[in-house]
């Protein structure tokens, strides 16, 4: 494929309306997505806007626990945690004609801000004067995969009205056959006169659910067909307390007794549902029964709702009214993203909470090391430590890796991911398997981050000799002869089998994290270990810069993407200036942030995707990457680049309920990928809020021998390359070697500018490097540069 050639008009057309910068092509912020996701790290339900109903119950927070097999190449085939909620919501008969809530219009929904509790508000009956407020939620108080729905109605018109408030479960119990969605055959439903409680269960499915009302209930059925709960309450008939039944999709139901409701006057009914995997669920039912405490749905609701406000902690000063209700659900979220299941996977923090879109297939309720780190030190900038140390705890006890080929040896922090047991899953496809090295480098860093802020110094010297020799010292290893960390398939995942490559972000990640190791070190009075690890820190910190930089000082994907010349900018080198890498007043942090923005701002014209050489995934704007910016960003000058990228994301999340997507569209800027996020979402944004980069790495910046900064690389005056290929009368800097005339670096290797090479180019490389060909063209390239200075700031 030929490099397209660009005429002279159109590059400076394209400079005065804004290449990578700010567009008038941004949508505006609306909704796009329509669930909401409560959960108390036993379970995640979620509710449905567009239906009405919840219909998402998960046996277990996490995508899959354990894998069925032990295959020799470690590709682990798994079932799916199922999802045991078909649907399920309130009803009602109001002076005998009867309703389902499921099937009324919402008048609204939100989260109570600062809580996991969905509110849902309609109006039914007579002239739809009966309103109907439902609140749904994990209570955080019990450690056991629940959920209770609330109701109460309200008559909102001048008469007395007769009604009886009614509950449906359809889940089904059948069997999943190893997928998200059991069977709703052969299941058996029975009811417990001593707990007044429902049993639904399967003999071809383990486990029992139970539905507990939370208050007395009048009467009850198991029927199905024509006396099903269902249609009797839609008939207006009261059901028939017919108490066992088997057979296919079957859906139990209660009913209250009636009531006359004054004008103005209110009733209310509470249920719960419990899931108990393997065994009897009396003793859960009573568990649930012991927590209510025979207490009214409304005091139910109002003590979860204290029990969120206990746990938060204070919001930053200074935030607006949106940012304060952004800060304290992402609180939420992060919570509700950490698995409190007892036993090796305690503490885990999910990648993002089910069911997203619906596709199975992108549903990211996993444990990454890589989001967990980000989830772990958000929980840090908001000061909840016994979280945090929860997650960092889960990761150093959860046992050897068992990729010891690839790896190089024993270690202990996963190499990618992990199942909801603790066990290491290093996922596949057809490319072989994730190795990533990162996540060593980014756990020490959490564990950095962990100490700064206070944390307990004793809680990591009882695990320090598995930091020093399953992560640190199995980190240096991984370092090669010139200094940077070997090929892995680092954070966007490529697999391996001769895709792996030295990935810069990898190598940001082991200097930062064994800088931080130092500090750990020398904290516990480890000298040997602090000068060791300072020392390779500083080694790798030194080499990214000067064998990962192009001519202009921009930091690459990868050594293999600088070297093959082209597609080689990548938004995560972002980090080299938030890890305090590289100083942020410096020519790489500047030439890093300024390739990230002329290359990967997406059509709307504000966010940001994640690298140039990738497909539809790569190219939509990633949320994470938009955040991560954000402080780099603030500390190069880009401060009002900045505030659009974070007033476009918090604005998105506004009109999503307060939820992070994984994506938005490229060109719509609509909701995509897994939703909501939780370390990438979340973590990352309570980070970005703190709106600080880190000190230097091991004290020093790996460019501090580096040229000052200057607009844009584009000042000659400045002695500064003005762009590769480009002759400002100075050679161009390249650790590589110097250009020669044809503006080849020594070894043959073309290194263009990514920023100014449009369209395809070949693998041998891209004519667009020399644009300016001729003495003729310098008058033109100096209006170029102002220009370009001018769209610049």
């Amino acid at each position: 494929m030929e490099c397209k050639v660009v005429v002279w008009a159109t590059v400076l057309a394209a400079s005065l309306v804004g290449v990578g910068g700010s567009a008038s092509a941004q949508p505006p912020a609306e909704r796009s997505f329509e669930r909401m996701v409560t959960g108390n790290g036993h379970t995640i339900a979620s509710f449905d806007r567009v239906t009405g109903r919840l219909d998402t119950f998960m046996e277990h927070p996490y995508r899959f626990n354990r894998p069925r097999n032990m295959p020799a190449d470690l590709c682990y085939a798994a079932d799916e945690s199922r999802d045991l909620a078909f649907d399920t919501y309130f009803g009602a008969r109001i002076d005998g004609a009867g309703v389902w809530l499921g099937e009324v219009a919402l008048a609204d929904a939100h989260y109570v801000v600062g809580t996991n509790i969905i509110e849902v508000e309609r109006h039914a009956g007579p002239a739809r004067a009966i309103e109907f407020r439902t609140q749904i939620f994990s209570p955080t108080e019990l450690e056991l995969p629940v959920v209770v729905m609330a109701v109460t109605a309200t008559n909102n018109s001048d008469a007395a009205h007769t009604i009886d408030l009614a509950a449906l479960f359809n889940f089904h119990l059948g069997d999943a056959a190893g997928g998200r969605e059991p069977s709703p055959n052969d299941e058996g439903v029975s009811w417990d006169v001593t707990r007044d409680v429902f049993y639904e269960f399967s003999d071809r499915s383990a486990g029992t659910i139970a539905y507990v009302p939370l208050g007395p209930v009048a009467h009850h059925t198991a029927s199905g067909g024509a006396s099903s709960g269902y249609r009797t309450v839609l008939a207006g008939n009261a059901l028939d307390d017919v108490s066992a039944n088997t057979g296919n999709d079957l859906a139990p139901a209660v009913q209250t007794a009636t009531t006359t409701l004054a004008p103005g006057a209110s009733t209310s009914f509470a249920t719960a549902i419990v899931w108990a995997l393997d065994e009897d669920a009396g003793p859960k039912v009573d568990a649930v029964r012991t927590w209510a405490a025979s207490r009214s749905p409304g005091a139910l609701v109002a003590a979860e709702q204290a029990a969120w406000a206990a746990w938060h902690t204070t919001p930053p000063s200074g935030l607006s009214a949106t940012q304060r209700d952004l800060w304290l659900q992402s609180n939420v979220v992060l919570r509700m993203g950490q698995v409190r299941e007892p036993g090796r996977g305690f503490g885990q923090i999910l990648a993002s909470l089910p069911p997203g879109l619906g596709f199975v297939d992108a549903q990211w309720n996993i444990a990454w090391v890589r989001d967990m780190a980000y989830a772990v030190v958000g929980l840090i900038r908001a000061g909840h430590m016994d979280e945090a140390e929860a997650a960092l705890r889960f990761q150093i006890e959860a046992g050897p890796g068992l990729r010891t080929a690839e790896v190089g040896g024993p270690y202990r922090i996963s190499a990618t991911r992990y199942f909801g047991n603790g066990q290491e899953e290093t996922d596949c496809n057809a490319d072989g398997p994730n190795i990533e090295f990162d996540g060593f480098g980014l756990y020490m860093w959490t564990l950095g981050e962990y100490l700064r802020a206070g944390g307990d110094l004793e809680f990591v010297r009882d695990f320090y000799p598995e930091l020093r020799d399953g992560v640190a010292d199995v980190l240096i290893d991984l370092i090669d002869d010139e200094g940077i960390v070997a090929a892995d398939s680092s954070i966007w995942e490529v697999h391996w089998n001769g895709r792996q490559k030295r990935f810069t972000y990898t190598s940001l990640a082991a200097a930062r994290g064994l800088c931080d190791a130092a500090m750990i070190a020398e904290r516990l009075g480890e000298a040997a270990d602090q000068t060791r690890f300072a020392a390779a820190g500083a080694q790798v910190r030194d080499a990214l810069v000067e064998l990962h930089t192009d001519e202009r000082g921009t930091l690459a994907q990868s050594r293999e993407d600088l070297d093959r010349g082209f597609e080689y900018i990548d938004a995560a080198a972002i980090e080299a200036v938030n890890w305090g890498i590289v100083s942020p007043t410096g020519r790489v942090a500047r030439a890093t942030v300024q390739a990230m923005l002329d290359n990967l701002t997406v059509e709307t014209g504000v966010g940001l995707m994640r690298n140039d050489d990738g497909g539809w995934y790569d190219s939509q704007e990633w949320v994470f990457v938009d955040l991560r910016a954000l402080p780099a960003l603030r500390a190069v000058g880009e401060t009002e680049r900045a505030d659009d990228i974070q007033g476009w994301v918090e604005a998105q999340s506004a009109a999503n309920d307060l939820q992070f997507s994984e994506l938005h569209e490229a060109d719509t800027g609509r909701y995509a990928g897994s939703i909501p996020m939780v370390g990438f979402g979340p973590g990352a944004y309570l980070i970005a809020l703190d709106d600080t980069v880190a000190d230097a790495a091991c004290g020093e910046y790996g460019d501090r021998g580096e040229m000052p900064p200057v607009d844009a690389g584009m000042d000659p005056d400045a002695g500064a390359a003005v762009d590769a290929g480009v002759d400002a009368g100075v050679d161009a800097p390249d650790a590589g070697g110097a250009p020669d005339a044809s503006g080849d670096v020594d070894g043959g290797t073309a290194r263009p500018d990514a920023g100014f090479c449009f369209g395809d180019c070949p693998e041998s490389g891209c004519g667009c490097r020399t644009l300016v060909g001729s003495d003729a063209a310098g008058g033109f390239w100096l209006l170029l540069m102002v220009a370009l200075g001018r769209r610049r700031r």
